[in-house]
């Protein structure tokens, strides 16, 4: 047990009195109700929490309140590390007269050949006896490897022994650890047996986005036991205190607090800037995307720009934005800016964990627009486990072009039904021909190199279906698919841009091929190359979270220049895609 500062310079000092000490005993949590946060002489509290801002906020804020009057901080932590974490919470140690003259700041070693719960209790007993004042608290972190956790008897009588040391010396020792049972997620229950002669047991957990003190029983320093609470909390701006907000509404009216400290960083990559003459001080630049994935995975709430250009595969990207979804939570804001090409496939990034996609050629002052839009939101969409899934949904074969007219309903009818898990907008269209003009020569001006956009022709009619296309978007589709004015190739057109409408066309197109079978025109048909594949090849699973990144990804890109640019994108609204009709335009007559 080492001391990493020795106590401020001792003044002459007259008894402590016990309404200072009384004063102390309570949660640095500003809001939080005294019943919740008193800490009573003699007993035992329990805090679960996994390590984050929320915990060290908990604690070192606890701690650095109590340091003011007679107190023990004892930490598993570094020597150098505790003084670090003191100072970021406003307390140096190392400041003449920081803290109270019979206060200590200590740390634990532990000894992998003692059992760890003789090594705490001695290091309680020797501190008792040397240093601490009586009835003083001792506030103490990390020690889950102290205890018998997968020994139910050997757990209890290690509950049992802690709270009988400080019933008779009247000590109050206030524990924050995360034990395996909670960390699994099993709750209480298991615990149970350990903490029946606590004063106190609550859990620090992180829920949708959200941090919440769930409290499963709490008496406070009058004896007044409360039960089964949960209390939204959220950090001052100032200080990165924790706040309680017991009335949401009042709270969410009042503005109070951010979600996590880092609510207000922004981290953007290079290359989603590089056009920009100046970008805010504040914000924090990065090289590239994978860079930007691997500093922001331990991000909690701060907005987080991705790159997405013509150099860019989609499928990495897919990839890095549900990571960050998965391994941030909820109240993480990812936007994802398009550079020289749009995003055919959205929808799919929207699914699998990003806030909004910003369009290409959107100006700067507008990106912060967006960047400040986006603040104290979460994500609200439930994220797949696998983007595998997703980008399947999202995917067919190489298709592209003409195909015989069965096999176009046939694959019409997949894509439809596969892109429906993301909500992938489809457009199918017939185009009555002009009187003089053979179908031969439409399906021979229509070039189609967007992979998933099919061509066919049955009777006097030429049928395009465009994957991935918002029916707005049809128009800008269609012009740069025909090398001819479609207005001189057909009479009109009808669009169907539901999965119903579409059925409907696809139902009518089936019934006319059964009753006349449609001209198969392969080999007559000019074929042009798609631009590139989405063909999605066997690929090696994500890096644990504990990897500290991505591997290298080796699905295609997706997306080109050719790619319709989708409208505006919003955090929380998706168009649904919906059916629109154009009346047939009337027989030419005439030359």
């Amino acid at each position: 047990m080492a001391n990493p500062s020795s106590s401020a310079t001792e003044q002459p000092q007259g008894p402590v009195s016990r309404a200072r000490l009384r004063l102390n005993q309570s949660l640095a949590i500003d809001g939080l109700p005294p019943s919740l946060a008193g800490l009573a002489t003699g007993r035992v509290y329990a805090a679960y929490a996994s390590r984050s801002p929320a915990r060290d906020a908990l604690f070192w804020k606890t701690a650095a309140t109590a340091l003011l009057t007679p107190v023990t901080v004892l930490s598993t932590r570094a020597p150098q590390d505790i003084a670090q974490a003191l100072r970021q919470h406003g307390l140096d140690i190392d400041q003449p007269g920081a803290v109270h003259p019979r206060s200590n700041v200590c740390s634990l070693r532990l000894s992998a050949n003692r059992d760890g719960c003789d090594v705490l209790m001695e290091a309680l007993k020797a501190l008792s006896e040397q240093c601490a004042s009586p009835a003083s608290q001792f506030l103490v972190e990390g020690v889950a490897a102290c205890f018998a956790w997968d020994d139910r008897s050997k757990l209890i009588r290690q509950g049992a022994a802690l709270a009988q040391w400080c019933e008779q010396t009247r000590h109050t020792v206030l524990m924050v650890m995360l034990p395996p049972l909670v960390d699994q997620h099993e709750g209480f229950l298991p615990l149970t047996d350990f903490q029946i002669q606590f004063a106190g047991a609550a859990q620090l957990v992180h829920e949708q986005g959200e941090y919440r003190w769930e409290v499963a029983f709490w008496r406070d320093n009058r004896g007044a036991l409360t039960a089964v609470q949960s209390i939204p909390l959220r950090f001052s701006a100032e200080g990165h205190r924790l706040v309680a907000v017991i009335d949401p509404e009042k709270g969410r009216d009042a503005g109070i607090g951010m979600l996590a400290p880092d609510e207000s960083s922004v981290m953007v990559a290079q290359d989603a800037i590089a056009n920009e003459r100046s970008v805010p001080k504040s914000w924090q630049v990065l090289s590239d995307n994978e860079v930007l994935v691997g500093a922001a995975s331990h991000a909690v709430a701060a907005t987080v720009i991705l790159h997405y250009g013509i150099n860019v595969n989609l499928a990495t990207l897919a990839k890095q934005v549900n990571y960050l979804r998965r391994q941030c939570g909820k109240a993480l804001k990812i936007l994802v800016r398009e550079d020289n090409i749009s995003i055919r496939y959205e929808l799919v990034l929207l699914t699998l964990g990003a806030n909004a996609v910003i369009p290409r050629h959107t100006p700067f002052a507008q990106v912060e627009v967006i960047v400040g839009s986006v603040q104290g939101q979460l994500f609200s969409r439930p994220v797949p486990d696998d983007y595998h899934a997703s980008l399947a949904a999202a995917m067919r074969d190489s298709t592209t072009g003409y195909v015989p007219a069965p096999r176009f309903v046939s694959l019409v009818r997949e894509a439809v039904e596969r892109s429906r898990t993301v909500r992938m907008p489809n457009v199918l269209l017939q185009l009555p021909l002009g009187l003089d003009v053979a179908a031969i020569d439409a399906l021979n001006a229509c070039h189609m190199r967007r992979t998933g956009d099919l061509c066919t022709a049955s009777g006097d009619s030429i049928y395009l279906f465009f994957f991935a296309c918002h029916v707005d978007d049809v128009g800008k589709a269609m012009e740069r698919a025909f090398e001819r004015s479609p207005a001189e190739l057909f009479r009109g057109e009808l669009r169907c841009g539901d999965r119903e409408t579409i059925f409907s066309l696809l139902d009518a197109l089936e019934k006319t091929i059964a009753e006349l079978p449609a001209p198969d025109y392969t080999g007559l048909v000019e074929t042009a190359a798609p631009m590139l594949s989405t063909t999605l090849p066997k690929e090696p699973e994500a890096a644990s979270d504990t990897d500290g990144g991505l591997k290298t990804a080796t699905l295609p890109i997706w997306g080109t220049p050719d790619a319709a640019a989708p409208g505006p994108a919003t955090a929380a609204t998706i168009r649904t895609p919906r059916a629109a009709s154009v009346p047939l335009k009337a027989r030419r007559t005439g030359p």
